[in-house]
């Protein structure tokens, strides 16, 4: 268990991916292990190691009845893991995507529809500055949001809320 006690890391290539950092979680896929960290999800494919920040994952979770892990990431990369041991990443997943979220607010443009305004901690660097990001709603397109003025004006309140420096 690794909130217990230590893991070991049989990869070589993914212990030097992981360096010193500290295994939350671990787990297992077909071809080798996956590992939760406090800043990020690491794990092999096989062929090469990967790392994906959890405030880069934009929604995804655990499908106990396939045994995926999946996500989408913020620039729309989809993934998935199949896991044949769980170990506590499915929670760690669902805790360290949570807690990487300072701030979600959806606004309704002034012609139609809506954009959900998100600001991120990057949990790898505690002192670095909120990531915010901002994203059309169903049937809206990007460009809309850069004309909408209330997009711009709810950005504003909010940095000023958050953005404590």
């Amino acid at each position: 268990m690794a909130l217990f006690g230590r893991t070991t890391i049989d990869d070589p290539a993914l212990m030097k991916l992981v360096g010193g950092r500290r295994v939350l979680a671990s787990g297992r896929s077909p071809v080798g292990q996956v590992l939760g960290l406090a800043d990020a999800l690491a794990y092999t494919d096989g062929a090469a190691c990967h790392e994906v920040a959890w405030h880069d994952v934009d929604r995804g979770g655990w499908d106990h009845a396939s045994r995926m892990l999946r996500w989408t990431t913020v620039d729309g990369r989809s993934d998935d893991l199949e896991l044949i041991e769980t170990g506590r990443l499915p929670d760690l997943f669902n805790e360290r995507v949570t807690a990487s979220i300072a701030c979600v607010r959806t606004v309704t443009l002034a012609d139609r529809g809506t954009a959900v305004i998100t600001a991120r901690r990057n949990l790898a660097d505690p002192t670095s500055a909120l990531i915010w990001r901002v994203a059309p709603g169903k049937g809206i397109q990007s460009e809309e949001l850069l004309r909408d003025p209330l997009v711009a004006l709810e950005l504003e309140r909010l940095r000023a809320e958050y953005d404590v420096r």
